[in-house]
């Protein structure tokens, strides 16, 4: 069907939808105004009734008409159904009117079934003021019923109260209708009229204007045909000629003028053409230019037909292939690349797959055959057009073969560790994997050996990364050597290494103790000096070693590692050098540790810390200072020692706030003694964690609580341990010279512990140096320790630095460190760590 055709249909289906929904709407409005015009009528008729009756009625009650037989038939029931009887002598259209009552005085008012439904309707409804409904009489015809209710009024109790008081007339022709009250519902104006009125007004009205409706519309309808072919049907047509034209000749044709709007269109159109001409000869432009391109592009182009021969290629491709533009061009591409690296059915059928194979749109990677007959890699994105119901492929080849060499040493790479070359973590765990599964073939077991370089973060950072780099190759050239050829030795991260022990033994002690003799003689090898550089040479390395047993694959391997690495950590915590072997109690360790941060993290909240003091004398036994020592009061039974849980607090973080808490107890204590002359002069020390003493804000909380508390600066002194201090001693020395500037002292903890607290104690500006209780325990029975002890307090003295010996429990380690010129001491002789008041009732009593 013609556009024109479709045009006017639609416009014609919209008239002739359009005219019947108006007719309908119309015949209904005909009707409902016919109807409110009759109800209209029914009012007035009614007014002029109720006039009538009322007139009558006050005839007889004030103009003293007397009621008889004679007059009886004026009194207004009377009067008004004789009126009704006598209506169809004047006035034959079918209409009556009647006042009745279901419960009449004269028979002739009885309310018929209409009627009585009006009474009934008015009884349920008191303030309805009016029914009209339509309804269907006996014979069938329509009619309209309009009723009014009549309400007894005080004048209507003159005849209708009690008998007794009506008159004599009413009294002798009727027996009911007495004893009314007031607001009853005595009867209705019923009035009736034929349906057949509003029929003739309604068919009489519609039918004048549907016929001026429809004649008038199809004038109008005629008109719009005549418009729409003139200004929509004939332009559209032209454009469509037009555009016709466009279609089977890219370089179009333009359109005469159009009529009305269609002549901006009909521009638009032209102006379109003209552009499309314009970018036809650019498009050939372009393609001249794109080929002038692709010729000198260095990745090679082919573009092949839909049968797979190669009608097209560039230098590129020369250069890859190796073969001149006259030997490619019309061959098959399976000459370059061998059928088995190109899509299905490509090398006997020709590509016929369509644009949406899979391959097609996307780079793969194929080979290809050189001139000379060696392979070459290649990178190919294939991708395809239409034209002219033909379809066409280009693919863009690149050589990869170096780039591909380059990946494959990238890949063995990332399998070792650049540094020592030896296995990395993830070869490790691909061999890990293995060893599992061969123990479950064999039943024999494996081990796997986690070692920890110690101290080794402190060695770099005294003496630079290069140092360390070389102490972890020579290292791994001793393991090497040490261990068999079957074994792995993995570096897994910083001075971390992995040893992967294979077919130990079927029994599990033979295998426990074939690797702890391995481990044992790996940490014997390691404790031989080695020499790095001229600034460490005949350096002893120790070592921690995690040991975990495997057999089968009961475990994964990161429970495997897992269980190794929870054996290290035992090893570290008894003090390093040391091996372990996981067991169930490392694990239930682990957990106990674990239990224990959270129960700290409650401590805190509870207030459950508390602190002992220790007292510190001079050689006369004066108590000059103490030693605050923290403790924690889980219940009041229960006095859990720092050794169980300062190192939890250390690993988790936790000192930090366990020892600004500590600092802020010691301060508030002694605000306390500066007012007393007895204990004002008495210092208090208090030990600061590695951890808090590098915060960077460090010194700004010290000074914020000491100016919070109030308490003097000269009396507070901070022990810090070498563990502290030599992680960065330049930043160290500013903090302790910024603290010092206050007013605070400083002690060096645990001195003689380190390897390198000699070396640096002369550049840290402490005021104190604390002999570690190690030394002074074996000093009178310990030629070695008595040896350090005196060199210690013969450096401090020739460097004017105060000492003080810890651990100090017999009389005669007093007298030793008293011949030597020590002068301060702290321990169990001079009394235990205890709390305030107890230190208060023993040193202090008055």
């Amino acid at each position: 069907m013609s556009l024109s055709r479709k045009v006017l249909f639609a416009v014609l289906a919209v008239f002739i939808v359009g005219f019947f929904i108006l007719q309908y709407a119309s015949y209904i409005f005909i009707q409902q105004e016919s109807e409110q015009e009759l109800l209209d009528s029914a009012e007035r008729i009614r007014a002029v009734l109720m006039a009538t009756r009322r007139v009558y009625h006050h005839q007889f009650l004030e103009s003293g008409v007397p009621l008889n037989d004679k007059t009886l038939g004026f009194l207004p029931a009377h009067a008004l159904g004789l009126i009704s009887k006598d209506i169809p002598n004047w006035l034959n259209s079918g209409f009556s009117f009647d006042n009745v009552s279901d419960i009449p005085r004269n028979p002739d008012h009885a309310a018929d079934a209409v009627e009585q439904a009006a009474i009934k309707f008015f009884r349920a409804h008191p303030n309805e003021p009016r029914r009209f409904v339509p309804y269907i009489n006996e014979q069938g015809k329509r009619f309209y019923h309009y009723a009014r209710p009549i309400w007894i009024e005080p004048y209507c109790l003159n005849c209708h109260g009690s008998k007794a008081t009506a008159p004599e007339t009413i009294r002798a022709h009727y027996d009911s209708a007495y004893d009314y009250n007031v607001g009853d519902l005595r009867g209705i104006v019923s009035i009736k009229i034929p349906g057949s009125i509003i029929e003739r007004r309604v068919q009489r009205i519609f039918n004048m204007q549907f016929w001026w409706v429809l004649g008038s519309g199809t004038l109008l309808l005629l008109c719009i045909f005549l418009l729409i072919k003139r200004n929509v049907i004939l332009p559209i047509t032209r454009l469509r000629s037009g555009i016709d034209s466009l279609g089977s000749d890219l370089s179009g044709h333009s359109v005469e003028p159009l009529p009305g709007e269609f002549n901006h269109i009909g521009k638009a159109f032209n102006l379109m053409v003209a552009r499309i001409n314009v970018k036809e000869a650019a498009l050939k432009d372009s393609e001249s230019k794109f080929r002038t391109l692709v010729a000198a592009a260095q990745d090679g182009v082919l573009q092949t037909n839909q049968f797979g021969e190669v009608i097209f290629c560039n230098h590129g491709a020369e250069a890859i292939f190796g073969y001149p533009e006259p030997e490619i061009v019309g061959q098959s591409l399976s000459k370059l690349i061998p059928s088995r690296y190109l899509p299905q059915n490509f090398a006997a059928q020709g590509l016929k797959l369509g644009r949406s194979a899979s391959y097609v749109g996307r780079i793969s990677e194929v080979i290809g055959m050189h001139r000379d007959g060696h392979e070459i890699q290649i990178e190919m994105a294939l991708n395809s057009w239409q034209q002219q119901g033909e379809t066409y492929y280009v693919a863009v080849m690149r050589d990869i073969t170096e780039r591909k060499l380059a990946e494959e040493r990238i890949r063995t790479l990332a399998f070792y560790d650049p540094l020592t070359e030896l296995p990395n973590r993830r070869l490790l765990l691909e061999r890990l994997k293995i060893a599992r599964s061969n123990s479950v073939r064999s039943g024999r077991f494996g081990a796997l050996l986690l070692l920890d370089l110690d101290n080794f973060k402190l060695l770099n950072d005294t003496h630079g990364h290069s140092v360390g780099d070389h102490l972890l190759v020579a290292i791994a050239h001793r393991l090497l050597e040490v261990l068999p050829k079957q074994d792995t030795l993995a570096r897994i991260g910083g001075d971390e290494f992995v040893i992967l022990l294979e077919g130990l033994a079927t029994s599990e002690v033979e295998a426990v103790a074939k690797a702890l003799a391995t481990a044992n003689e790996i940490r014997m090898q390691l404790q031989y000096p080695f020499d790095i550089e001229a600034s460490l040479n005949g350096y002893l390395a120790t070592v921690s070693i995690g040991v975990s047993l495997f057999c089968g694959d009961g475990i994964s391997v990161d429970e495997m590692m897992s269980h190794a690495d929870m054996a290290l950590n035992k090893a570290k915590l008894n003090g390093r050098n040391n091996i372990q072997c996981f067991d169930a109690s490392i694990q239930r360790q682990l957990s106990q540790r674990s239990e224990i941060e959270n129960a700290l993290k409650h401590a805190l909240q509870q207030q459950e810390f508390r602190l002992f003091y220790q007292p510190q004398v001079d050689e006369q036994g004066r108590i000059f200072g103490v030693e605050a020592l923290l403790r924690w009061q889980k219940t009041p039974d229960e006095l859990i020692p720092p050794d169980l849980f300062i190192p939890v607090a250390e690993e988790s973080g936790l000192i930090t706030e366990i020892g600004l808490w500590v600092l802020k107890q010691a301060c508030q204590q002694l605000v306390i003694w500066q007012r007393s002359s007895l204990t004002q002069d008495i210092s208090i020390s208090v030990n600061v964690s590695a951890r808090q003493f590098l915060r960077s804000k460090f010194a700004d909380e010290v000074l914020s609580v000491l100016s919070e508390t109030g308490a003097r600066a000269d009396r507070l002194k901070l022990e810090l341990t070498e563990s502290a201090v030599l992680q960065d001693v330049e930043a160290s020395k500013q903090k302790i010279l910024q603290l010092k500037a206050a007013g605070l002292t400083f002690s060096l903890d645990d001195f003689g512990t380190g390897y390198s607290s000699l070396s640096y104690l002369k550049q840290l500006p402490v005021d104190q140096v604390k002999i570690d209780r190690s030394f002074v325990k074996d000093v009178t029975e310990d030629e070695g320790d008595s040896a350090i002890v005196q060199a210690i307090l013969a450096m401090c003295n020739t460097l004017a630095i105060e000492t003080i010996a810890e651990g100090v429990e017999t009389q005669a380690q007093l007298e030793f460190l008293q011949q030597h010129d020590c002068c301060r001491f702290q321990g169990y002789l001079f009394g235990r760590p205890v709390p305030m008041n107890e230190l208060m009732d023993r040193f202090f009593k008055v």
